[in-house]
């Protein structure tokens, strides 16, 4: 699953996911690392300040309900705390 945050970093959402114990990603795995956004989103038409705080979500077969409702409960509390310390957008 994709989730994007208008107006957030990807990187400093994936940095307090992390440390919440939660993985994700900014991009498809053969582009893990870059800090271009992904050419995919691109390409769908998605504006450049939307794909860069795009967020990937895998789900496996490991992958608990506990999982999803912990990410449910942390992922609001992450995007509210970074939409706090985010300069105005214009």
């Amino acid at each position: 699953s994709n989730v994007a945050f208008a107006g957030l970093d990807a990187e400093a959402i994936l940095m307090l996911l992390d440390q919440a114990g939660i993985c994700a990603s900014s991009g498809s795995a053969c582009t893990t690392g870059s800090l271009e956004p992904s050419h995919v989103l691109t390409a769908m038409g998605i504006p450049t300040r939307r794909a860069q705080g795009s967020i990937r979500f895998s789900l496996g077969t490991y992958t608990t309900a506990e999982d999803v409702e912990y990410l449910i409960q942390e992922l609001p509390r992450i995007i509210g705390r970074l939409r706090a310390a985010a300069p105005p957008m214009n």
